[in-house]
């Protein structure tokens, strides 16, 4: 569990002082550092003097998009959990392909809130030899026919093309590809990967996760991750000729 300090800044950006209060007063009662901002304009201002470490974003503001503002600040390499009233797939599917890391739907809960946080920021406490919760630097390196997912380098090549995954979909594509022709139940990916096993909408985020990694693999005939009906998903190595 990540110990909050003063170094575990929050920021949260939501049109409705309700939810920025309630979230506020939780987080500094838990010893994070918090700064809060009511609209896109202004969280961008604060965003620069306060330098969050994560950003919790409202979808809905009345200014510009979440989705619009997520973008700007994965960019800069910062946390951001969507939180939003919209729960359609679609949605869902949209902050993560600009770069979300993690939802939570409204009303919610205070304390998963909080869990899902600091399973984000565990991911940016860990040693300098290691890559993830999941994947070290000394892990080996996987190489299937045309790809290649390299621990060290943190990367994935594809041919001779790098593509960029975001840490969590590394850990999912590596843990698959580290474990072949094994079916993995989405509850079980949930537990070895987000090393959660009580998560709201769980099965719809790896179904999310698994098609970001297809998209930007090239994987859209699943060549390498399989979906087992009714079952999860398992990744098939290529059979040598």
């Amino acid at each position: 569990m990540v110990v909050p300090s003063a170094q575990n800044k929050i920021m949260v950006v939501d049109d409705d002082p309700a939810v920025r209060y309630l979230i506020s007063r939780f987080f500094s009662y838990n010893n994070y550092e918090i700064a809060a901002a009511e609209d896109a304009k202004t969280a961008r201002k604060i965003f620069q003097i306060f330098q969050p470490d994560l950003v919790i974003l409202d979808v809905n503001l009345p200014d510009d998009s979440g989705f619009n503002l997520c973008q700007e600040i994965r960019q800069t390499g910062k946390f951001v959990l969507m939180l939003t009233c919209l729960t359609d797939a679609n949605y869902v599917l949209k902050g993560f392909e600009r770069g979300a890391d993690d939802y939570q739907t409204k009303p919610f809960n205070l304390e998963i809130l909080k869990a899902k946080i600091e399973a984000l920021l565990k991911r940016r406490q860990v040693p300098n030899d290691v890559i993830s919760p999941l994947v070290s630097s000394y892990s080996p390196r996987l190489i299937f026919d045309n790809l290649i997912i390299d621990p060290q380098k943190f990367e994935v090549v594809v041919g001779e093309k790098i593509v960029s995954l975001t840490a969590l979909e590394f850990e999912l594509l590596y843990f698959l590809a580290s474990h072949p022709d094994r079916v993995w139940e989405r509850s079980e990916l949930i537990l070895s990967v987000w090393s959660q096993n009580d998560e709201i909408g769980a099965e719809r985020k790896v179904d999310v996760h698994i098609g970001q990694i297809r998209k930007k693999i090239g994987d859209f005939d699943s060549k390498w991750i399989k979906t087992i009906r009714g079952k999860g998903y398992m990744f098939e190595p290529p059979v040598w000729k």
